[in-house]
């Protein structure tokens, strides 16, 4: 009795007829078209007989390939329809996201609180890193990053308008007053490594685009810049989405009465491009982007 052909060849087959492309169906199956064309070989050479004729830049079905696709198409399509259907559902998907530390503890994390109580059946894992996440490899679903919008190959939605003012320890600076050299002269300037340019985009912003800080001090980590404003050794920028408990519990407070500066930076949630319409991605974007009812 003739051995039936295996389903995986099969379903190769059909890829390919489907697409008439052997590098399509690679496409689609996580193959390589070499793979697809020995699997097709291996199939033609267990019927005898061609399915495809190879020409120069593309491949046709044959006559005998015409047959074969229309009866065993259907029958791998009710194969995979009833198969899923016997499948009890998938109870939770995982979406991997990259975020700063910083932002994770200060806007991130009460959110996704808030997203996991409406929806149970998806969970978020963050791995937490002051690097930029390599989002190529398709270990993160997502990641958040401090720029202007524009990465190469990656959408970006833009998590809020970053606008910043000074913050201090209530006993270092007492101002109520706008900002002005003599009270910057008497401290130290906090910078993150990050954004050098922030304190000069402030400055320009309240009329102060000619003064040049004296004395200046850089962090690599923003939550660790905020403890030791905090702690009375500098100011530092900050924006009411980072530093809203400090300011509540009275750790830290607006020295001066100058309206916050918009930045040409903000927090960005970031993703490659054909992920857009994901299920899962997409509500946690609505979700961070404030689009859920």
């Amino acid at each position: 009795m003739p051995r039936t052909p295996s389903l995986r060849s099969v379903a190769v087959f059909v890829a390919a007829g489907r697409a008439l492309s052997f590098a399509a169906a690679a496409e689609a199956l996580g193959l390589t078209p070499s793979a697809v064309s020995r699997r097709i070989a291996d199939l033609e050479r267990e019927l005898g007989v061609a399915l495809f004729r190879r020409l120069n830049r593309r491949v046709e079905l044959t006559a005998a390939g015409i047959r074969y696709i229309e009866a065993v198409g259907g029958a791998l399509d009710v194969i995979e329809r009833e198969s899923a259907a016997l499948r009890p559902p998938r109870r939770q998907t995982t979406l991997r996201l990259s975020v700063l530390q910083s932002f994770a503890s200060f806007w991130l994390l009460p959110r996704l609180a808030a997203f996991k109580q409406a929806r149970p059946d998806l969970d978020v894992e963050i791995e937490t890193s002051a690097e930029l996440a390599d989002m190529t490899d398709g270990r993160f679903d997502a990641a958040v990053r401090f720029g202007i919008g524009r990465w190469p190959g990656l959408a970006a939605d833009r998590l809020f308008t970053t606008r910043v003012f000074p913050v201090a320890a209530p006993t270092l600076l007492r101002g109520d007053k706008p900002i002005a050299p003599a009270a910057l002269e008497s401290t130290v300037l906090f910078d993150i490594v990050q954004a050098p340019d922030l304190w000069s985009q402030y400055l320009q912003g309240v009329g102060l685009g000619g003064y040049r800080p004296r004395r200046r001090r850089s962090f690599d980590n923003v939550q660790v810049m905020y403890e030791a404003a905090a702690n009375g050794l500098g100011i530092a920028l900050a924006a009411d989405e980072l530093v809203g408990r400090h300011l509540m519990s009275g750790r830290l407070i607006k020295p001066f009465t100058n309206d916050p500066v918009a930045l040409r930076q903000s927090y960005y949630l970031v993703y490659r491009k054909e992920r857009r319409d994901q299920p899962a991605l997409r509500a946690l974007r609505a979700a961070l982007l404030g689009r859920v009812r």
